[in-house]
């Protein structure tokens, strides 16, 4: 076999470099080792923890979770979050308890996406102070670009605290503001 060969085989069955390694680059070595780890995914992954979650009490931000299917307020909850790579991206599922949902995340055009059904939102993922940001920028259902005036508002982090990755996510109503859903805690490797 020539030394060509030899790398041509290396290429071929070196495994892809994971989403969130690939498009934050240099800044994705900045975060703490368990939220690396979390994105790290080369294979079906599942992560298991507690959370709390609120719920916003208007009509409006209940009705919009409702239809994302968002969990139900607790002040305790149990948590798992499958992450399986799938054609380009990730697909994420998401339990709380009983209910679940499931988003697909993957890179387009220079930016990352998270896709909910038929509704795509582009995601101005960076690292800022060792935490991993997913502020929404812009969506679209379908093909149809929706205007920012009917985006919902994230302010989306991920972090380590105690040795342990740490999720944070609050989600404001498009329009008013209100508040939808928040949700946050803690997950560990299921091994």
């Amino acid at each position: 076999m020539t030394h060509s060969d030899q790398s041509d085989q290396l290429r071929h069955t070196s495994p892809p470099t994971p989403l969130f390694a690939g498009y934050l680059g240099e800044s994705y070595a900045v975060l703490p080792a368990t939220v690396r780890a979390l994105h790290d995914v080369h294979a079906p992954c599942r992560w298991t923890g507690r959370a709390r979650v609120t719920r916003g009490p208007s009509v409006w931000a209940r009705l919009i979770a409702m239809a994302f299917r968002f969990p139900p307020a607790t002040d305790d909850i149990g948590v798992t979050v499958t992450i399986t790579p799938q054609d380009g991206g990730e697909l994420w599922e998401r339990r709380f308890g009983a209910a679940q949902f499931w988003s697909f995340l993957k890179e387009q055009n220079g930016q990352v996406t998270e896709r909910f059904g038929p509704i795509t939102f582009t995601l101005g993922l960076h690292v800022a102070e060792e935490q991993l940001h997913f502020p929404v920028q812009s969506g679209r259902l379908g093909p149809i670009p929706v205007p920012r005036i009917f985006l919902p508002v994230s302010v989306a982090r991920e972090y380590e605290a105690d040795g342990r990755f740490h999720f944070d996510v609050a989600l404001f109503a498009p329009l008013t503001g209100a508040p939808m859903v928040h949700y946050q805690g803690w997950l560990a490797h299921d091994t």
